[in-house]
């Protein structure tokens, strides 16, 4: 631009334009195969058209920096993750720019693992009759789905949480949980060891109805010992009193059912003998009668 000042004097101005091909058709590609912790490789590319005189990388929304295991292209259009880890996985943003407009794809990847870190919350204790839950946990992308073994008895329980509503006694053992992911096609395990005892405060003692059992028992057992102890000393008595008899071992049942025999008709004669009614007593004479002579 030139100006012509009415002294005569010319003054000059120039400027620039520069037009920009509008950014269109920007978006990214990523591997469409599932992505494992360790084993997989993931490659991303970006495409779109217009004028492009930049591009930038961004993991949620902070700056990708290359690392060992992220490298970008010469020409920043595409970045390379091998081997991916858990950690890699999030939003991936690649912004196109020109001076006169930017424009921005996203692109989401997720990292399988697992499961790991598998673990059981739930009581060690309990007593017999009451309600128990036990949880299991893991690590894991995708969630893992779950299993439940007692003392290495498979069971139809496949969810995360093993419920008994009242416990008894073949409850106690070690409970096995696997945690198992469908994509890693990997398996991780824990146990737990559930004891069930008979209630009474937790000190572990004995019922009211197991003491008054052993109480009855011990009794028992006692009147036993003593009906046993009195039937041998009246064995050993009559035993005794047969050989003091001269009685021969081998009639020594005969040599009893006698005594007893003798013994019962000497009893029934008392008895009949204190029915039979009594003379009445003579009247005593304190002195004889004397008789004279006329």
């Amino acid at each position: 631009l030139t100006v012509e000042t009415s002294a005569g004097e010319t003054l000059t101005g120039e400027t620039s334009l520069q037009v920009f091909e509008n950014i269109t058709n920007v978006r990214l590609i990523g591997p469409e195969e599932l992505l494992i912790e360790g084993e997989s490789s993931a490659n991303i590319s970006s495409v779109g058209t217009g004028s492009i005189t930049s591009v930038q990388w961004m993991k949620d929304n902070s700056p990708l920096s290359p690392s060992n295991s992220i490298i970008f292209s010469s020409d920043n259009r595409s970045v390379s993750i091998s081997p991916v880890q858990r950690s890699d996985s999030g939003e991936y943003q690649c912004t196109y720019r020109n001076p006169a407009i930017s424009e921005t794809a996203t692109l989401s990847l997720i990292i399988n693992y697992g499961p790991e870190d598998v673990s059981i919350k739930g009581e060690d204790v309990v007593d017999l009759g009451v309600r128990v839950s036990l949880s299991c946990s893991a690590n894991s992308e995708p969630a893992a789905s779950f299993s439940w073994k007692i003392n290495e008895t498979d069971t139809d329980v496949t969810t995360d949480t093993f419920t008994i509503d009242y416990t008894d006694f073949t409850h106690s053992g070690d409970y096995i949980c696997t945690a198992w992911n469908n994509v890693t096609k990997r398996s991780a395990t824990q146990q737990h060891t559930l004891l069930v005892k008979e209630g009474g405060g937790g000190g572990g003692g004995l019922s009211s109805g197991a003491i008054a059992g052993i109480v009855i028992g011990v009794l028992v057992a006692v009147a036993g010992i003593c009906g046993l102890t009195v039937y041998l000393i009246k064995k050993i008595k009559l035993l005794d009193k047969a050989r003091g008899d001269g009685t021969v071992p081998g009639k020594m049942s005969e040599h009893i059912y006698e005594n007893d025999k003798h013994e019962n008709v000497y009893e029934n004669v008392k008895l009949e003998d204190s029915r039979r009614p009594r003379a009445p007593t003579p009247p005593q004479v304190s002195s004889p009668v004397q008789f004279i002579p006329l």
